[in-house]
């Protein structure tokens, strides 16, 4: 049995002291005091928490390998203390057969370094897939909603039918809640000469008519449902009267609000769009108060370029796998939130709300996925030094907290700015 000795670590909602934590082929064996093995790291009372699971990223491989593939965006993950990432199903070709599905996971076991679950999408065109793609697919989503013609998109009519063989597969669908016929009629506001047309553009009703319809079928189909990044008050209070529905916030919806558009641009364009400051503190209260289930990043890479020029033509997402954790440690160091309420929106409610076997728990019986921090170590944020292909970041001078080392099945992975797995040493994650 390997031993990590001198944690301090979260224990039945309180920091515990000197603790050791044996680990045995890749399983957390024994977490006690004065353990006895071979001495894998000495932790000098650094934190130790459960590996932080990113339910929502977006690896751009294959098809869009020049803004990030599966070695890149692990890389980022295993620097950021993120042990586990779900990867969405919007890669080129979408991810809306069995086939397609059981390549990108190939593609995934050769490249990440990270333990993966991959996603399947679910458009008009492929329902009668998805019990196929059951057998292989992490979840369903991020689903968009569109018209009743388009390919990569599907109509509510159309959604409500899906949900019913979802439900059968006992999977969750991963939603993305803006209402397409309200994001049209609102178009015109591109019109307007400002750096917040986007948001004007996809105001906060288009997420309220969106979340009350998909709430109101879930709740008749009587299937459980997850909504992705959540954005307005407006959602939340309709989310929070439903049973047998979660919902994630992302980083940058509680960092930025309208007014840093004015500085950051275009390089801040997100759907659903940075809302104001009401929206903003309404969230924080809810992430706080246990309102809110994940916080994940919704990592998006586009290249610089891409990201340039008018609101309209400029491409909507953040990367942020990398600096999730590390800004909210900050904010915990700050005593704005607490490491208990982090963990449970970072390790594990992800776990439990996709059933992802061993993982999210610095528990016995659990893989040994586990993070190791410096709260005193602060650094402020440098694109240069993180590890996406994108090259850029909004976050560029915040502080963070960055990990020492992060440990994945009882491997180090990562340790002070170095990789120790190569490419390939991720798992695909099994469910529970």
């Amino acid at each position: 049995m390997q031993i990590i000795k001198n944690c301090k670590v979260l224990l039945n909602r309180r920091i515990e002291e000197g603790v050791s934590i044996g680990i045995d082929n890749g399983i957390i064996k024994k977490i006690g005091k004065d353990l006895k093995g071979e001495l894998l790291i000495d932790a000098k009372n650094l934190l130790v928490l459960p590996g932080g699971i990113d339910a929502h990223v977006h690896f751009r491989d294959p098809g869009f390998t020049y803004k990030e593939d599966w070695i890149s965006g692990s890389k980022s993950a295993l620097a950021g203390g993120i042990t586990s990432v779900i990867d969405q199903p919007n890669t080129y070709p979408m991810v809306t057969s069995p086939d397609i599905l059981l390549n990108k996971i190939e593609i995934a076991k050769k490249k990440s370094l990270v333990d993966f679950g991959v996603n399947a999408a679910v458009t008009n065109k492929n329902i009668h897939l998805i019990k196929d793609l059951a057998g292989y697919t992490t979840a369903f989503g991020e689903i968009f909603l569109g018209e009743d013609d388009e390919e990569d998109v599907i109509s509510y009519d159309m959604l409500n039918t899906a949900l019913k063989i979802i439900k059968d597969t006992h999977l969750l669908p991963t939603i993305h809640a803006e209402d397409y016929s309200c994001i049209a009629s609102n178009k015109i506001a591109y019109q307007i000469k400002s750096s917040q047309s986007h948001l004007f553009a996809r105001p906060n009703s288009c997420e309220e008519i969106a979340t009350a319809k998909l709430v109101k079928m879930a709740e008749q189909v009587g299937c459980r449902m997850h909504i992705c990044h959540i954005s307005t008050k407006e959602a939340i209070k309709i989310i929070k009267t439903a049973r047998g529905i979660t919902c994630e916030v992302t980083p940058h919806h509680l960092l930025f609000s309208a007014d840093d558009y004015n500085l950051l641009k275009t390089k801040i364009k997100v759907n659903p769009p940075i809302r104001d400051k009401a929206d903003r503190n309404f969230l924080w209260n809810m992430v706080k108060y246990g309102m809110i289930d994940v916080i994940a990043s919704d990592h998006a890479p586009h290249s610089i370029e891409e990201k340039e020029g008018d609101i309209y033509n400029a491409k909507s997402g953040i990367p942020g796998v990398e600096t999730m954790i590390p800004l909210l440690l900050n904010l915990v160091a700050k005593d704005e939130i607490s490491i208990g309420r982090l963990v449970e929106l970072t390790s594990y409610n992800p776990a439990k709300i996709w059933g992802l076997r061993r993982k999210g728990f610095l528990k016995e019986g659990y893989d040994a996925d586990l993070v190791l921090y410096n709260l005193k170590d602060k650094k402020r944020i440098v694109a240069g030094d993180l590890h996406t292909r994108c090259g850029w970041t909004p976050y560029e001078g915040f502080q963070a907290i960055f990990p020492q080392t992060t440990i994945i099945r009882g491997d180090i992975a990562f340790k002070n700015g170095e990789f120790y797995v190569k490419e390939g040493y991720g798992n695909l994650i099994k469910r529970v």
